[in-house]
């Protein structure tokens, strides 16, 4: 048999040779879990590959492992592969680990071969403080949100102010500005380190050019505009130049000059004629049994200092009987006289100052009669009334102009002073009670009155009402700069045409709003309106204002002319037995109609929602924004209906009074003012057209 040994050891040998020749070509490292990011207390593992000139793995390679900088993170045990080692991390920063080989005392190799690996530690997101402006704060001034804050993190951060980035020192302090509009202004600021989540805070503030402040004396919320509300009246209100029939049933008025024909034609004549005319028997003795005007006509023209008021007459008719001696013959005045007949007379009308009643003084009332005509019973008698200066025709004509002054004197002022006077007290010390739960309740007090009175020849008649709204519950934002004003001009947006406008500064409305919410109507305990989902984990609620709710003009994106806003509610949870807190505003579209003399907010029935956290729940999964939505939707009933009843009000437009008093035929006449076109917003007013439209069965 053939010995082999020798072959076979020579073979082992050259193995032995060769793999004694080898040395480590390159080294690489790698960590796992592989992450862009880690927080400090992970543990990771460092995994060190060596391999030869020929790609193939030096598996008994010595490693030795660094950590810069120091400390930042500690070794733990030794692993089975002596190339590995896990770490643990405790700094935020960027650690560098490197592995290098160690040579061998035989090796050729003389320098070791390293590698490194950068690994970013960071326990979240970058710590982001705003520190002006605040929650819910009121800014006034130039039309810009300045942002200011810091922000701190171990990398390079950015920030964004709405989305536009702002300048960030060198000591992580930052600023910014957006532009600001009427209203609420969201604000969303963000820092971003591009590894870890976006820090954020969101927060509304309230921004207006000018804030008038509302807070009185004794502590409670109250504004007072000097033109809070302006009745605009053009000369169509008074007299739009189209007759009426005063004979049609049903009769419809348009104007006053309709009133007062109506009034006219209605009016007892009988009343102002004494009974007898004349009594000197045997002489003399006339009696007027019966005096009517028919076809009426009356015109009011407005001039610089009240009105100009003509009356004609269509026709005027007095049936009569008496004696009259003429030449020891005795002649019956049994008959009628009829004609038509004039009357111009000048109406001051005046305000001194708004402490003073309004007055209505009726001048110099002419009355005359033309064509006067008389038919009698004798030849004699119509012979006798025919002659213009006896004493027969000179006596009747003398009775009936007095009955007639009478009778316009004693209803045109009482008729128009009604009118204006009614403008004047409409407003005066009203007040509503609001009891809505789980609101408050909160009784608001409005007053007003006719600050100043202007006509314009042929034009208009404005007044202007200072007006102040308040409530009697005490401020719990005595902070508050006030009521927001998209301005303050005196300019008044009314166009001459039309019959009656009405003026009602936003500022007003925005004044109840205001006072509303500085008596505590946003801070409500919302706990028995939660909504089944969540009210076995949420052991209580509560809905807090921080910013007052306020009307504003629609913007460019939005549908609506005029918009609610309440901004910086928040919701604050006890859920699961921690604090949870959400921040929410909303947006409703508003309409406003003028009806019965009343005028009525109506606010949309589903409201547009943004809602962001402010306090997170430890389990985000079991309250998230669209429950806390829904919680919302199911408050905002109570919150509408609330604030729709504070900015209901009656308003100071023209009303009569006792017609019926005046001419019993009038009892049933009925005035009401319609809007005859859609509310709009011109210059921080409202403005609505209306018409003055009577109906008498």
């Amino acid at each position: 048999m053939k010995r082999t040994y020798p072959i076979v050891l020579a073979v082992t040998l050259l193995l032995a040779a060769c793999e004694a020749d080898r040395i480590p070509s390159e080294i690489h490292v790698f960590v796992s879990p592989a992450r862009l990011w880690y927080h400090t207390g992970q543990t990771i593992q460092l995994d060190a590959e060596v391999v030869d000139s020929a790609g193939e793995d030096f598996p008994d390679a010595a490693v030795v492992w660094t950590v810069e900088p120091a400390g930042a993170a500690t070794m733990g045990a030794p692993l089975e592969d002596p190339r590995d080692a896990r770490f643990t991390l405790d700094r935020e920063g960027v650690v560098i680990f490197t592995a290098c080989t160690v040579p061998s005392a035989d090796s050729e190799l003389v320098e070791p071969l390293c590698d490194s690996l950068r690994v970013r530690v960071d326990d979240g997101q970058p710590s982001l403080e705003v520190e002006t402006p605040t929650p819910g704060q009121e800014i006034t001034g130039d039309p810009e949100v300045v942002v200011r804050g810091s922000v701190a993190d171990h990398s390079m951060v950015d920030v964004y102010i709405n989305g536009t980035p702002a300048v960030v020192d060198e000591m992580g302090r930052f600023e910014g500005s957006v532009a600001a509009v009427f209203g609420v202004n969201h604000l969303t600021v963000s820092a971003t380190d591009g590894l870890t989540e976006t820090a954020e805070v969101e927060m509304d503030v309230l921004w207006a050019p000018e804030f008038t402040p509302a807070l009185s004396p004794d502590g409670t919320p109250l504004l007072s505009l000097d033109d809070g509300l302006t009745l605009w009246l053009g000369q169509d209100f008074f007299d739009d130049g189209t007759p009426i029939d005063t004979t049609a049933r049903p009769a419809t008025t348009s104007d006053l000059a309709d009133v007062l024909q109506l009034v006219i034609a209605s009016l007892d004549v009988d009343g102002f004629i004494p009974d007898p005319v004349y009594d000197s028997p045997p002489t003399f003795t006339l009696h007027v049994t019966d005096a009517r005007i028919d076809e009426p006509h009356v015109e009011i023209d407005l001039t610089d200092d009240g009105a100009d008021l003509f009356v004609r007459l269509g026709r005027v008719s007095a049936q009569t009987s008496g004696v009259l001696m003429v030449e020891g013959t005795s002649l019956p005045l049994t008959g009628q006289v009829s004609g038509s007949a004039v009357a111009f007379a000048h109406l001051t009308i005046r305000k001194d100052g708004e402490a003073a009643e309004l007055e209505v003084e009726l001048g110099e009332l002419s009355v005359g009669l033309e064509s006067v005509q008389g038919t009698f019973v004798s030849n004699e008698t119509a012979a006798v009334f025919r002659l213009a200066e006896g004493l027969f025709r000179t006596t009747l004509e003398t009775a009936l102009v007095d009955a007639l002054e009478g009778t316009l004197a004693a209803s045109v002022p009482d008729l128009l002073r009604d009118a204006l006077r009614s403008i004047d007290t409409a407003l005066s010390m009203q007040s509503i009670e609001l009891m809505s739960d789980p609101f408050p309740p909160v009784r608001i007090e409005i007053d007003g009155r006719i600050r100043e009175l202007r006509s314009t020849f042929r034009r208009d008649l404005v007044a202007t009402l200072r007006t102040s709204v308040g409530t009697t519950t005490p401020t719990v934002h005595p902070e508050s700069l006030g009521v927001p004003r998209l301005t303050t001009l005196r300019a008044l947006p009314f166009v001459n045409q039309g019959s009656l406008q009405l003026g009602v500064r936003l500022a007003l409305l925005n004044g109840l709003l205001h006072s509303l919410w500085a008596s505590g109507l946003l801070d409500v305990d919302a706990t028995s309106i939660l909504p089944a989902s969540v009210s076995g984990l949420v052991s209580s609620a509560r809905i807090v204002g921080r910013m007052q709710p306020l009307l504003r003009p629609g913007r460019p994106d939005e549908e609506d002319a005029l918009v609610l806003s309440v901004g910086q509610l928040e919701l604050e949870l006890t859920f699961m037995g921690e604090p949870v807190v959400f921040g929410m505003s909303l947006d409703a579209g508003v309409s406003i109609d003028l009806a019965s003399n009343r005028i009525s907010v109506d606010v949309a029935e589903t409201p547009r929602l943004r809602i962001w956290t402010l306090v997170a729940p430890s389990n985000p999964r079991l309250l998230t924004p669209d429950t806390v939505e829904t919680l919302l939707l199911d408050f905002w009933p109570q919150l509408r209906e609330s604030v729709v009843g504070g900015l209901a009000f009656d308003l100071p437009i023209p009303a009569l009074g006792d017609l019926g008093g005046i001419a019993p035929d009038l009892a049933g006449l009925t005035l009401q003012i319609d809007q005859r076109d859609a509310t709009s917003i011109r210059r921080g007013v409202l403005v609505m057209e209306a018409g003055l439209t009577g109906e008498l069965p």
